[in-house]
This record gives C-alpha cells, structure tokens and sequence, in this order.
C-alpha cells in the first residue's frame, strides 16, 4: 500500500533522522536499504533538484580535477572560516556563530552563507533561525548525490548516520562540529568519523563543473 506523507524519527548518537514522503515503499524498507547502504528508491523529498547526476560528472573524474569548481570551492572557502567556532547539540545557527552541530553548521553553511537550497528549503530561505534537516535527511536528499570518496572535491559532503562535515580538499579533510570539547574545526575526514558507520560522500546537485 502506497504510503502517505510520513515521518520515521530515530534518535541517536547526537542525531535526529527524518524521512518524509516516501512512496510505495514501506518506512522500515526505506530504513534497511540506508543502513545497508543502498540509496532508498522512489523519496519524494520536498523541493527536489531533479538534474542527472551524470551532468555533473569530469569526463575522467572529479579526482582528475580534486581542486573542485568555483561553487564547490566558495562552500569549502566559507565553512573554513569557522574553524575554532564552538559547538551546540541541536542549536539554531542565528543565534550566534558556533551556536550549531555537525548538520546544523552545514545548513549555515549552504544553506545561509551561499543561498543553495538544502533539504527541505528552498534556495535564499534558510534563515539559521531554527536547527534545520539532520543529517538522515542529508543523506537520502535528491537535491545530492552519492559519489566515490576518492573522486571527493571541496564542496563535497561527508556524511554519516550521525555526523557530518564540509570536505575542503580532495577527500583528505573536512570542517565539522565534533563536540562540546572540540567545537568545530578541520580534521582528517577519518578523524572525524563516527565509530563504526559507513561514510556517504555527497554532491550537492548545484556544484557544477562550470559553476
């Protein structure tokens, strides 16, 4: 039976993971495929980026070009500005620099610093007046795609199921939110990895080779 809007919520090792809208598929499948690893088939996120992923692709690959493009890089440029910021499980990023965790300093990031859309906001709207989408809903957005690590490039996005973070080279570092104690600063994307979960680099539909 096709469902309706829904939403599945697991709480966790500092994450809230939200799935919203999936079709013809149960939630507990939707839920197995990404613990699994498989991309779920057939989400229906809101405010979708429709664009093949093969229109953002190198030709040879993104690691025959690791210094990324111009988007990629002005994302990768601005999250290093905050190295040194401070961290705050579930804090709403307006209320101060370093008022944020791991997803809610991405969604600054994109979301507020360069106007791209993030999950379930549009393009130019997201305010860092509220948390914004954790990082579950990071991980199954179709405004992203999954792509090899070794093809990472700045801009890309290391995600977990509870942590992520802003690559800002070709696949060695990132800038995240660790923790109370850490704050948010570069690490090696292995540094920063949570305990025993699969990494997913992501690529934000709107970081184009010509961009």
């Amino acid at each position: 039976m096709p469902l309706k809007p829904a939403y599945l919520l697991m709480a966790g090792g500092g994450a809230l993971v939200l799935w919203s809208g999936f079709k013809g598929k149960r939630l507990t499948e939707a839920f197995r495929n990404l613990i699994a690893g498989h991309n779920p088939q057939n989400q229906a996120l809101a405010y979708p980026i429709t664009t093949s992923p093969s229109a953002y692709a190198y030709g040879s690959g993104v690691s025959a070009n690791p210094q990324g493009t111009v988007v990629g890089i002005g994302i990768a440029t601005d999250a290093e500005q905050y190295a040194g910021a401070g961290y705050v499980w579930g804090g709403a990023p307006a209320k101060g620099i370093g008022n944020w965790d791991c997803s809610s300093f991405a969604n600054w990031v994109i979301g507020h610093d360069m106007g791209l859309a993030i999950p379930l906001t549009k393009a130019g709207q997201y305010t860092g007046q509220s948390h914004g989408p954790t990082t579950g809903v990071w991980l199954v957005w179709t405004g992203a795609f999954t792509i090899n690590h070794k093809d990472a490039a700045p801009g890309d996005l290391a995600v977990w199921q509870t942590h992520m973070g802003i690559i800002i080279d070709g696949g060695q570092h990132m800038i995240s939110a660790l923790n109370p104690n850490l704050g948010t600063k570069v690490t090696t994307i292995a540094g920063g990895a949570p305990v025993a979960e699969k990494l997913f680099v992501r690529r934000l539909k709107a970081v184009t080779p010509g961009g």
